[in-house]
């Protein structure tokens, strides 16, 4: 299917229905009601309070469209609903970086909402969802503080710390998992102790606030994450309404996740450049040995991070950001950053509007990050982070010094030529969001609509810098070109004229293999808008092979040996085939000229053909991933089970061994006690003693046989007087027992008497023969 139909249909969706009341006065302030995360899209639904989130998945959307099933494609969202009130309207919306966690940003309050697990399940249209309230007594009604901005930490390990911006010029963090009624850091940045501190005349950086000469242009409006290399990775950028750019670092979670390898490469460079450092400035001295004492601390106490990459050429790590020795000192707010070249100021005698600032951002660009400070009247400043700042601390007892002021390099200021276009300027709102494929790209919208800046044109000439010998030449180099960056109008929302504003409420872009590059836009109106945005092809010009080897377009060499002249006796030196004139020429001239289209839409062929190459590798190397993951767990089972099983047989095999060896032994003694081996003498003897006994038994045999039959009268008798015993009384079964033993011990006791006449009787017969 065509990305142009599901754009279409996606524009044509009831999800985009009565989304928004474009009545109301919020629509007019800074707003980004849509999000996407990976296929999933979340729209808020607000009237006059939020309502509750619209979700659809882009993926399934698309299904649906590719079946050509448009109707139900076209009808078909869930609704995510919350049990609790919010009595605010919701400005905008920012999901967490591990797509759980959605945040739900008004000017009187932040909550954030718990994604539910089941929001994929078919055939569920509603779905209600969880919220924790942030900073609830801070930002209450009553307290008269408004929230400017709200974003999550992008270095928080949890994926759950969200930074806010108040009007009372404090940025707040939160970790929304442990404690989310009390923020884990704060910083004041507003104008709270100008009065107690105006006595100083420059900006004055005390632990925790800043102060500048005017508290009325000290109101905060903005700000944005740091995003390159060294200290800057750990630096929050904020921007006051006058334009001035203020920065904190370290501002960091108490658990952060970064790359180990940046951590090592920043303990090198703070060596580096303490080595090159002034010794007789005890002040800098004191900041270097504090950074050192930071990052010493934070690589002793690192905790790996498990993931699930097929490689893993860095390894991410775990570290603390509250550092027990830092208790009593406090990163220091650093600023105002000075602009040079000073940047180009609209002409405020012929104009009348302000030049108030609206918005920053911080790109993640290379060989240095961009920081782009956007104003209401349309002036946008494009700065190069060339030397980015370093952490610096200072307790409360410190007296106050006066460090150099950071710098921002000024490469061009863009005019978006918003002065004409709307009626009011003063009240538009410009935002600033990156590209999710292009570092390099980002995305402007406001009253007017939204515009693309690209900056690869010139930003590509600076990534090979590193190689030059001469590197401030090449920079100076570079920058005289003066290469302007690609400013592109996506979306005008006052085609039809400037007399009904309609401003951009949100704005997002998709990046995944399936459903596409696209940007999403929506107005206050309602309107939604889908585009597909151009992909970059590293293309290489198609060249005839000059090495030798087989051409793509093999050349036909014309070899004539008869030699013709042209417009003149004279032999020519130069031979040409018999059929060259001027038909002929023309007609090579016109084969050319289709030979070269040809060329040119084989070119443009190519170039999709290898888009959709790198598509279809992107998604191989995520089936390998996933297949790599489902490997790892059936390895893992097997490994364990096989060990189990192993132990388990080893266990078993003991314990046979064990029992053999025991019955062995059992059957020894048997074998002893039933079945001896007799000696000689043994033998003599026992048959001795079978001689005498033939002996014995053939004397007396008469006399035994008396006494038996004497035994067997007395237990006649004994046995009738006990029948006659037990037909008189009835014994009990103790009586019963007791008299059966008694009788037992009596027939021992005649057993033994019988034995010891046997006894006796041997003894007289040994004696009679000893006689003989």
């Amino acid at each position: 299917m065509d990305l142009s139909t599901f754009n279409y249909s996606l524009s044509k969706h009831s999800i985009w229905d009565q989304c928004v009341n474009r009545t109301d006065i919020n629509t007019k302030k800074l707003n980004d009601l849509i999000e996407v995360y990976e296929n999933d899209l979340f729209v808020c639904n607000n009237s006059k309070i939020f309502n509750s989130i619209r979700y659809l998945n882009l993926k399934t959307f698309k299904g649906l469209c590719v079946k050509e099933d448009f109707d139900t494609a076209r009808t078909s969202f869930k609704q995510i609903k919350i049990d609790r009130k919010i009595d605010y309207y919701v400005n905008s919306i920012s999901i967490n970086k591990n797509g759980k966690l959605l945040a739900l940003i008004g000017e009187e309050g932040v909550n954030v909402m718990i994604i539910p697990q089941t929001i994929n399940q078919i055939n569920v249209e509603e779905l209600h969802a969880n919220i924790i309230s942030v900073g609830s007594d801070i930002y209450s009604s009553n307290s008269g503080i408004k929230i400017i901005k709200a974003a999550w930490h992008p270095l928080s390990s949890t994926n759950s710390h969200i930074v806010i911006l108040s009007s009372d010029g404090c940025l707040r963090l939160f970790d929304v998992s442990s404690e989310s009624k009390e923020p884990e850091q704060l910083y004041y940045i507003g104008p709270q102790y100008y009065n107690e501190y105006k006595a100083f005349s420059s900006s004055t950086y005390i632990p925790g606030r800043s102060i500048s000469g005017n508290s009325e242009e000290m109101e905060t409006v903005s700000f944005t994450f740091g995003s390159g290399e060294d200290w800057e990775i750990f630096t929050t950028y904020v921007l006051m309404k006058n334009g001035d750019v203020y920065a904190i670092c370290p501002f960091l979670p108490s658990k952060s996740t970064v790359k180990k390898s940046l951590l090592e490469g920043l303990s090198l460079s703070i060596e580096q450049r303490w080595k090159e450092s002034d010794p007789d400035d005890l002040i800098i001295d004191q900041q270097y040995r504090l950074q050192r004492c930071w990052i010493s601390t934070v690589l002793q106490n690192l905790k790996p991070v498990k993931s699930n990459d097929i490689e893993e050429e860095d390894e991410e790590v775990i570290i603390n950001g509250n550092i027990s020795r830092f208790k009593d000192i406090h990163p220091v707010i650093q600023g105002p950053f000075l602009l040079q070249p000073a940047p180009i100021e609209f002409d405020t005698e012929n104009t009348d509007f302000d030049n108030i600032a609206s918005s920053i951002i911080s790109l993640k660009t290379e060989p240095f990050s961009i920081i782009l400070i956007a104003y209401t009247n349309g002036k946008v400043d494009v700065c190069l982070n060339v030397a980015p700042i370093e952490a610096l601390w200072m307790s409360n007892n410190d007296i106050v010094q006066d460090f150099e002021l950071p710098i921002l390099a000024v490469y061009e200021t863009i005019d978006l030529n918003l002065k004409n276009s709307l009626p009011n300027i003063k009240t538009n709102v410009i935002n600033i969001k990156e590209d999710k494929r292009y570092p390099d790209v980002c995305y402007l919208y406001h009253h007017a609509g939204v515009h693309s800046l690209s900056f690869n044109n010139w930003l590509s000439l600076f990534k090979d810098i590193n190689n030059n010998n001469n590197l401030i030449q090449k920079f100076q180099d570079i920058l005289r070109r003066e290469i302007p960056s690609e400013v592109n109008l996506k979306v005008d929302t006052l085609v039809f004229g400037n007399d009904i504003e309609n401003p951009i409420i949100g704005l997002a872009t998709t990046n995944g293999v399936y459903i596409g590059y696209n940007l999403l836009v929506l107005g206050a109106t309602n309107e939604f808008v889908s585009m597909e945005l151009p992909i970059r092809i590293k293309s290489a010009p198609i060249l005839f092979n000059n090495d030798g080897d087989k051409d793509l377009f093999p050349i036909i060499n014309l070899n004539c040996p008869l030699e013709i002249h042209l417009g003149s006796n004279k032999k020519s030196d130069q031979i040409y085939p018999n059929f060259v004139n001027n038909n002929t020429l023309k007609y090579l001239n016109e084969q050319i000229a289709v030979a070269r289209k040809d060329l040119t839409e084989l070119e443009i062929f190519r170039n999709k053909i290898e888009q959709k190459v790198m598509m279809q590798k992107e998604e191989f190397f995520k089936q390998l991933k996933a297949l790599k993951d489902i490997n790892k767990r059936v390895n893992a089972t097997i490994k364990e089970n096989s060990e189990n099983i192993s132990k388990r047989m080893n266990n078993i095999i003991d314990n046979q061994t064990l029992l053999m060896s025991k019955a062995n032994i059992l059957l020894q003694i048997l074998f002893d006690h039933c079945q001896p081996e007799l000696t000689e003498e043994e033998k003599k003897w026992f048959n001795e003693l079978k001689h005498l006994s033939s002996i014995v038994t053939k004397k007396h045999k008469p006399h035994i046989k008396q006494l038996r039959q004497q035994l067997d009268l007395l237990k006649e008798e004994t046995k009738d007087k006990i029948e006659m015993i037990e037909q008189a009384i009835v014994l009990g079964k103790s009586q019963k027992k007791t008299v059966f033993e008694a009788l037992d011990q009596e027939s021992i006791n005649i057993m033994n008497t019988l034995n010891n006449l046997n006894i006796l009787q041997n003894k007289l017969e040994n004696l009679r023969i000893n006689d003989q």
